[in-house]
């Protein structure tokens, strides 16, 4: 579902059942993609890099369609975004940018509202890439 890789190569695989065996973090935000209030479950990105970041200073996010989105190392330690596989309570299906979406905490964080942050929150996520 998900590949995690360092600077170095080393590279950590995670399904659905890994991803829900490690400590979950709950964001209630906005986004510019859905209506209202929104509950995203997932994982602190910051916990996924860790074991694989290195002396890496900028994560690639890339999506099963291709899509790339290039984000500094320190805007996801320096703010709660995680890895969400839930919105709402419910797995995020493909077709509704599933199964993966990088979600950063816009309403909490009035600094992180607007395109360039929108850029960074990718979805149908399978990769990141610590360069």
């Amino acid at each position: 579902m998900l590949t995690v890789s360092g600077p170095d190569g080393n590279a950590i695989d995670y399904d659905l059942a890994a991803l829900e065996a490690l400590d979950s973090t709950t964001i209630e935000t906005h986004t510019s993609w859905t209506d209202g209030l929104q509950r995203f479950t997932g994982v602190r990105a910051s916990l996924l890099l860790a074991a694989v970041a290195g002396q890496g200073t900028h994560v690639q996010a890339i999506a099963l369609n291709d899509y790339k989105s290039s984000m500094a190392l320190r805007d996801l330690s320096d703010y709660p975004v995680i890895i969400a596989y839930k919105r709402n309570g419910q797995y995020m299906p493909i077709r509704d940018k599933g199964p993966l979406w990088i979600i950063f905490p816009q309403d909490d964080h009035p600094i992180l509202r607007g395109l360039e942050t929108d850029q960074k929150m990718a979805w149908q996520l399978r990769r990141l890439i610590v360069q």
